[in-house]
């Protein structure tokens, strides 16, 4: 997608923000944050088709609270991807969800070892994209854009919950 396309989408004028932060950001900001936004959904959309490919080799192990642990995993990293999908689309922009999980879920690994290994290293990435926001919520703080810095808020905490999720449930001491 070009910068001018990507231009036009967050351009729109008739686009109605639930933070309102559509207005009170420059198009030139929007850009970039959707770009770290949509950034961040590729990696939480990656830690899916890694969690997804987790639970089939676990499909003929008999430890459920492992089965439960995954399902968790899953249903809170698809209301996550979803939370992104949503703040992308409030700042003007688009995302397709499936596309961006289709792109994601070639095959990496053969076993249930690399699994984890790949979420881990994603996780690391994921922490990445929450420090990029937390400069965009210090310069809206910074700036004194309180329709920034709730929409930051909100998007530091759904990121921050998840990469926690992860760290207390497989292990990944760094990732918080």
């Amino acid at each position: 997608m070009n910068a001018l396309h990507k231009m036009y989408m967050v351009s729109h004028p008739l686009r109605i923000s639930s933070y309102g932060a559509h207005t009170s950001l420059s198009s030139a900001e929007r850009v970039d944050i959707i770009d770290t936004l949509t950034q961040t959904l590729g990696i939480a959309l990656g830690i899916l088709a890694q969690l997804k490919r987790g639970q089939q080799h676990l499909r003929n192990v008999s430890f459920l609270p492992l089965h439960h642990l995954f399902r968790k995993l899953v249903q809170t990293n698809i209301e996550y991807a979803e939370f992104l999908a949503s703040s992308i689309t409030d700042l003007g922009g688009y995302t397709e969800v499936a596309t961006l999980y289709s792109l994601n879920d070639h095959c990496e690994s053969n076993c249930f070892a690399d699994c984890l290994l790949n979420i881990h290293q994603r996780a690391h990435r994921l922490q990445d994209s929450v420090t990029l926001l937390s400069n965009y919520h210090e310069h809206a703080v910074a700036n004194k854009d309180s329709a920034s810095n709730r929409y930051f808020e909100k998007c530091i905490h759904h990121s921050t919950r998840f990469l926690a999720l992860i760290k207390g449930d497989l292990g990944d001491r760094d990732a918080g």
